[in-house]
């Protein structure tokens, strides 16, 4: 299960990024949002005894090119003997994988009084916009939280797309947002925000479940999120019957 799902991401990062892979990893990037960490990364695709080297390698790259970070991603543990062969110490964060069946929406009770709609109006994608930019801006700051949020909506919008957005409504005002993305048998969910003042009311396990419903109904039977420690909404996942089911390594270099 974990190497379909490490495939999906990689899917998921490609409705988005250009990419160039070698034996060993993936790099990614978009052009048109260069400084959006989660477009523009490396994957290491597994373990080697010359993984230092493979981090300094994309550490020379990415000065070469004047970029002002380097992000890489690995679906396994780092230890502190290769950290400390780097010459330039990152930032390390853990997120983990949470799995659930489809079919377990049955078992996800949820507020009722709210409504939850596919953008597939220019209206709701205006609205989940909204949303997204008062559920980022304090984070990331609002201009960035602008571009961002534009940048993902070109993909909502292309025909037959896999990737939905999703906006939650309550007494018709917009209160949460989610992309939901399907591939063959699994369902990806992200980005999934309920504004502050609308949270611990039960909206967010009623976006939860339709979502699987959603995907059940299309016969996709697995879905999961990613997750990391510090996310306010994990116990919610875990109520609703989301289990760990492996994690990933980021680290992440400030160039300038």
């Amino acid at each position: 299960m974990k190497t379909q799902l490490i495939n999906t991401e990689i899917a998921y990062t490609s409705l988005f990024s250009q990419s160039h892979e070698e034996e060993h990893l993936i790099r990614f990037w978009d052009d048109e949002i260069p400084d959006m960490y989660s477009h523009n990364y490396s994957l290491i695709k597994e373990h080697s005894t010359d993984l230092a080297g493979m981090i300094i390698n994309e550490l020379t790259l990415r000065k070469e090119q004047n970029k002002d970070f380097l992000r890489i991603e690995m679906n396994f543990d780092v230890d502190n003997e290769i950290l400390e062969k780097l010459p330039i110490k990152p930032e390390v964060a853990i997120y983990d994988y949470m799995y659930i069946k489809t079919e377990q929406y049955r078992n996800i009770n949820g507020n009722t009084s709210c409504v939850v709609k596919k953008a597939i109006t220019d209206e709701i994608i205006a609205d989940g916009k909204k949303v997204d930019i008062l559920a980022c801006q304090q984070s990331m700051g609002l201009e960035f939280a602008t571009r961002r949020i534009d940048r993902k909506s070109k993909v909502y919008q292309v025909p037959n797309s896999p990737l939905d957005l999703y906006v939650c409504y309550v007494a018709d005002i917009p209160v949460g947002n989610c992309e939901l993305m399907t591939l063959e048998n699994i369902a990806k969910i992200e980005d999934f925000d309920i504004l502050e003042g609308h949270q611990r009311k039960g909206y967010g396990s009623a976006v939860i479940r339709y979502l699987l419903q959603s995907a059940y109904e299309k016969n996709v039977k697995h879905a999961y999120l990613i997750t990391d420690h510090s996310d306010t909404a994990k116990e919610m996942y875990k109520k609703c019957g989301f289990e760990k089911v492996g994690y990933k390594t980021e680290l992440h270099f400030h160039l300038k």
